[in-house]
């Protein structure tokens, strides 16, 4: 039997560095499973106002082997719908790191013989994690910044909403969405946040991100303050990220520089191995999965 294709299409610009290290590594455990499973993967990035166009073209390309799979991670829930819309009935589908009613409605009706399937973080479980971390470096309450992913990707907000839920009524927190999930987006988060704050008490104690990008980004733009005893202050707060992949989030908790992440481990490689069962045993795909975040280090949930 000939190898299956997949295409694992994935949000950023590689050639200008406008990538996350999640994305990266989302990159690196699909070719490494691929080569394991015996799936052919072609993996290609775009920015997400650039995605459906990117998807289109692979599907349209004759000279192109055809494709048994698209495995993608849409930036937002609209361009997760329009995926569903172009890919239904054509080709097999697994979504990353989103989800909507959309999937749920089309799964019946997707097509006899071609998988579709949702691999995904529990979000919400993330944002508690990162929750207990800030309570317990707030014993006894304070103040915090989340700066949040974009505010049209689902993955933020359940975050958000799992961070929100493990709150107490001592903890004052205040937030901003991020454009965008890269370092350079966290710098300009915080200091659309400040540039608000200043005029009141920009002091807070813990400054969590939405991924371990928003926080280094935050403390960055935290250390160019001009105000030194705005920057001071702030520098001694505690930073928090979340995905934590081994060369960079876990490099950044080790020298200090993020005082805790939450690992979420590449969803890719469980989507590629769902996809050869389905391929090879007839294994139904699963319409939803999870992979499990776990805190790091390890105590940082409890005081």
């Amino acid at each position: 039997m000939n190898a299956k294709r997949a295409f694992v299409l994935l949000i950023g610009n590689k050639e200008r560095g406008e990538i996350n290290h999640f994305q990266l590594l989302q990159e690196e455990t699909a070719q490494t499973e691929g080569r394991r499973l015996g799936i052919d993967v072609e993996v290609a990035f775009a920015p997400g106002f650039d995605q459906l166009r990117v998807m289109k073209r692979r599907l349209v390309d004759a000279a192109a082997p055809p494709l048994d799979a698209v495995v993608t991670e849409p930036a937002s829930t609209s361009t997760m719908d329009l995926m569903l819309r172009e890919l239904k009935g054509k080709t097999g589908l697994v979504i990353l790191s989103a989800w909507g009613p959309s999937i749920e409605e089309n799964a019946a009706s997707w097509g006899a013989g071609l998988p579709l399937g949702n691999v995904s973080t529990d979000h919400t479980a993330v944002g508690e994690i990162q929750g207990s971390q800030v309570r317990a470096l707030l014993p006894e309450g304070g103040r915090l910044l989340c700066i949040a992913g974009p505010a049209r990707a689902s993955a933020a907000q359940q975050r958000l909403e799992g961070l929100k839920s493990r709150m107490t009524d001592q903890v004052e927190l205040q937030e901003i969405a991020a454009g965008a999930w890269t370092e350079s987006d966290g710098i300009v988060a915080f200091n659309d946040w400040y540039r608000v704050a200043k005029a009141r008490d920009p002091i807070v104690q813990v400054v969590a991100g939405g991924n371990d990008e928003l926080a280094l980004g935050a403390r960055r733009a935290c250390e160019a303050l001009a105000d030194s005893g705005h920057r001071d202050a702030l520098l001694g707060a505690k930073f928090l990220g979340v995905d934590g992949c081994p060369t960079f989030g876990q490099k950044l908790v080790e020298d200090g520089t993020l005082a805790a992440s939450v690992v979420t481990p590449a969803n890719t490689g469980l989507a590629l191995e769902q996809l050869s069962r389905f391929w090879k045993q007839g294994t139904p795909m699963p319409l939803r999965s999870y992979t499990k975040a776990t805190p790091l280090p390890a105590g940082s949930t409890s005081g």
